[in-house]
């Protein structure tokens, strides 16, 4: 019996170690799940603190890109403003003259004519300055369905006289009939243009020809700007679209145009593709599909990211 008792006492005691390691081990896991939590709760704070960080970060950069594209836009603006001022004062020197001719005759049917010539250069002078007014725009994808060889047409009609400040530029256009129309803004297509036609005559300083062709590829439309300048050295490929990359002096470029058009044109649902071979030209081409219209609602936001 003494034997027996011992050995209870005995279990007893090792029992209430047991417990004893038990409650500490216990313990210690609840410290340690206590600062688990803790070290927990500081990481997601920082955390939480850095995305709050990279959402202002993220705001900046947005409003940086932002006038990043107006500084574009109106840099473009200042590239046609000869242009412009070519295509408003042929107009008004016409209405110049036959309001002089009015004031000097008393022949009803020419003062009929020289009226109605008036009228048919004030409206030519207004169209000049919606369109003008239209380029300047800044905001988001105002998109409508168009012809693409209407607005190859319209861009050219600003463009031809400014050109003729560079030494024998050739340009040459083949537009395909009968394109399906596209839903695109049409003012983003032109600055686009513009801004390619431009690189490619600067490109040229000792003349050159300027191909533009329209056209159908698997579901797109096209228009196709190919030069026969000096071409982009294979390792610029990959970068030409990295915005503040240039590969013209310093003073001729900031490297933002052909950033801001591949945003354009992304913004339409589009693509801008391109080939080229040093002293062999370049083609770009603009790519906008037929059925954008679809996809106009998730590809706009683009112009905001």
């Amino acid at each position: 019996m003494a034997d027996n008792k011992d050995i209870a006492e005995k279990r007893v005691i090792e029992l209430e170690l047991e417990l004893e390691e038990e409650k500490s081990l216990s313990q210690a896991r609840n410290r340690l799940l206590v600062a688990n939590i803790k070290e927990l709760n500081e990481v997601y704070d920082a955390l939480r603190e850095k995305l709050k960080e990279l959402q202002r970060r993220n705001e900046k950069i947005r409003i940086f890109e932002e006038q990043l594209v107006k500084a574009n836009k109106l840099s473009t603006l200042g590239e046609l403003a000869s242009s412009i001022a070519h295509e408003i004062k042929n107009p008004l020197i016409s209405i110049q003259g036959f309001a002089r001719r009015i004031g000097t005759t008393l022949d009803r049917d020419k003062l009929e004519k020289y009226a109605k010539f008036i009228e048919q250069e004030a409206d030519r002078l207004s169209q000049v300055l919606t369109k003008l007014l239209g380029f300047s725009r800044m905001d988001e994808p105002k998109k409508d369905l168009f012809d693409m060889n209407e607005i190859v047409d319209d861009t050219i009609m600003f463009m031809e006289h400014h050109l003729t400040r560079f030494k024998h530029i050739e340009i040459s256009i083949e537009k395909k009939p009968d394109l399906p129309m596209v839903s695109v803004d049409k003012i983003h297509v032109q600055q686009t243009m513009v801004n390619i036609i431009m690189n490619a005559a600067q490109a040229m300083p000792e003349g050159g020809q300027i191909q533009i062709r329209t056209g159908t590829n698997d579901q797109y439309v096209f228009v196709a700007i190919s030069d026969t300048g000096p071409g982009i050295k294979e390792e610029d490929m990959e970068r030409i679209f990295e915005p503040f990359f240039t590969t013209k002096e310093k003073e001729q470029g900031t490297g933002l145009g052909l950033s801001l058009c591949k945003r354009l044109i992304e913004a339409n649902a589009g693509k801008i593709e391109v080939e080229s071979r040093a002293g062999k030209g370049t083609t770009f081409t603009i790519m906008i599909p037929v059925n954008a219209h679809l996809r106009s609602s998730t590809s706009s936001h683009h112009m905001q990211q």
